[in-house]
């Protein structure tokens, strides 16, 4: 028996190979053989299972690695045009504030000059 074969062929050799030892000669006792046997049976079985757990752990694990670069990349992108947006923003900002601090003055000026006259 190979142990790391896979699917049904594992477990249908496995289920006849025990069919075998509990049907032919049934009426005798078991030897240290037989126990070794179902061992070493029962053993590869679990070193199967083991195998199946640690590849879905693989695969999964890789799933969420990609996922999380995934998510990485979009807020990268997220958090540059967040800070593109908020520069060009920026300097609107600083434009209307010197406008309109100049349109003030002048108005102020303006003011000042008419009260002195």
């Amino acid at each position: 028996m190979n142990p790391t074969a896979t699917g049904s062929l594992m477990d249908n050799e496995f289920q006849r190979e025990v069919d075998e030892d509990l049907n032919d000669n049934s009426h005798e006792p078991a030897t240290k053989g037989d126990i070794r046997n179902l061992a070493l049976r029962v053993e590869l079985r679990f070193t199967k299972l083991e195998s199946s757990i640690n590849q879905r752990f693989t695969k999964l694990e890789s799933s969420i690695n990609q996922r999380y670069a995934e998510i990485d990349n979009r807020f990268t992108t997220f958090d540059a045009s967040i800070k593109e947006y908020v520069y060009k923003l920026g300097w609107k900002f600083f434009a209307a504030t010197v406008g309109t601090m100049g349109v003030m003055f002048t108005v102020f000026g303006m003011f000042i000059t008419s009260s002195l006259k």
